[in-house]
């Protein structure tokens, strides 16, 4: 029987282990905290929930602690986790079944962002062995030997820590203070250049992100060691540009990406918003087709795909009314009813498309639907109005 050793970093995490910490203790075989200069009793309340309790004097590397950490583990399979994580008791239940396996294996989990909705495939556990190990000080990476299977366990994280606006922004300072540094000891290293691109461009700043891409997509076999960084890399260049008013720039840039990446569904929808911005109505319907028989294709989500989703088929029932093509509109806004009956826009733009078509049962229908979810919806309301005008 293969053991399991949970191997946790935290810093003043007491009030987040009752979530993290307690729930898992009896689906793990070990409890490994490693605490980093906690003042508010977090070491002694790991020891009474029983974890093993050990202090690391924090260097500002993270890749440090997490190592530090898997040294203390005596299990045969390590699974990281940080305070302000939690795996729901349905998924728990697996984690010791997952590492039954005859061979050794990289095991990914899905994190989960709360409140918003983000989402990130991680190497989450691991066989415990000297060469599997972390890398960088911050936006650590597992580093492994090539050739270990790669497994996707259904096994979901869900992530609370940037719930507090204050938090957020203190955490982005301080991984930017460690991504400089570590950029100052590696200027080469494209994945730091990549994590600094994400963290200019979520910041809205978008001359320094579209810098630093361009010093990624400049890396020698960039394809090669990463797949996944190149494919995202080559996106936000494409979005970065379109935002900066390079419309040419985008649009060539788009159509490189789908054409090397032609099932990578997260490009065809950015490119179908494109067109649908610049009023391409019909290239904007087809792309966001493609993105829907796709679906996403990619490990980093910054939005739920439930959102996406509904944007898709939202934008292409309106690029598809404006080109009066009313069935397929309407076929889109079923598919939209079915998925997420409780949203107000899909009945709205359901009573659009139905005034369009002269039905105005049907559009008052769903405004009412739509206003019954939503009784402040100002654009149901006027709509409504000029209904009731006309009768």
């Amino acid at each position: 029987m293969q053991t399991l050793s949970l191997c946790m970093i935290v810093k003043n995490e007491a009030r987040n282990l009752p979530r993290s910490l307690a729930p898992l203790m009896p689906y793990v075989d070990e409890a490994v905290v490693v605490d980093t200069g906690s003042t508010d009793g977090t070491p002694e309340l790991a020891a009474q929930m029983g974890a093993r309790v050990h202090h690391f004097t924090w260097i500002n590397d993270f890749a440090a602690a997490r190592n530090f950490s898997l040294d203390q583990a005596t299990g045969d399979w390590a699974l990281w986790l940080d305070g302000d994580n939690r795996i729901p008791e349905a998924d728990a239940a697996l984690l010791k079944s997952q590492v039954q396996r005859p061979g050794d294996a990289i095991l990914w989990g899905t994190e989960m962002v709360e409140p918003d909705g983000g989402r990130l495939l991680q190497k989450r556990f691991f066989p415990r062995r000297p060469d599997i190990r972390f890398r960088y000080r911050v936006h650590e990476q597992l580093c492994h030997p090539p050739g270990l299977a790669q497994v996707i366990t259904p096994v979901r994280i869900y992530h609370w820590g940037y719930e507090d606006r204050n938090l957020r922004q203190a955490k982005a300072r301080r991984n930017l203070t460690l991504l400089l540094a570590e950029l100052q000891e590696r200027p080469d290293d494209f994945y730091f250049r990549y994590q600094l691109a994400r963290h200019h461009f979520f910041a809205g700043e978008l001359q320094e992100a579209w810098g630093q891409l361009q010093e990624v997509l400049a890396a020698p076999d960039l394809e090669a060691q990463n797949q996944e960084i190149a494919r995202h890399a080559r996106l936000l260049d494409a979005i970065i540009r379109d935002r900066l008013q390079d419309l040419a720039g985008a649009l060539r840039k788009f159509g490189e990406l789908v054409e090397h990446y032609p099932d990578y569904g997260l490009a065809w929808y950015h490119l179908g918003l494109l067109y649908f911005r610049h009023n391409d109505f019909a290239t904007a319907a087809q792309a966001l087709a493609r993105f829907l028989e796709l679906g996403c294709g990619h490990f980093f989500l910054d939005q739920p795909e439930e959102k996406l989703t509904l944007t898709a088929l939202l934008t292409r029932a309106q690029a598809l009314r404006r080109l009066a093509r009313h069935e397929e509109a309407a076929a889109a806004l079923n598919e939209a009813q079915r998925l997420f009956p409780q949203k107000p826009g899909v009945w709205m733009e359901t009573a659009v498309l139905a005034r369009a078509c002269a039905d105005f049962g049907n559009a008052r229908r769903a405004l009412d639907t739509c206003l019954a979810l939503r009784p402040q919806f100002r654009q149901a309301q006027v709509l409504l109005a000029e209904m009731e005008g006309l009768s």
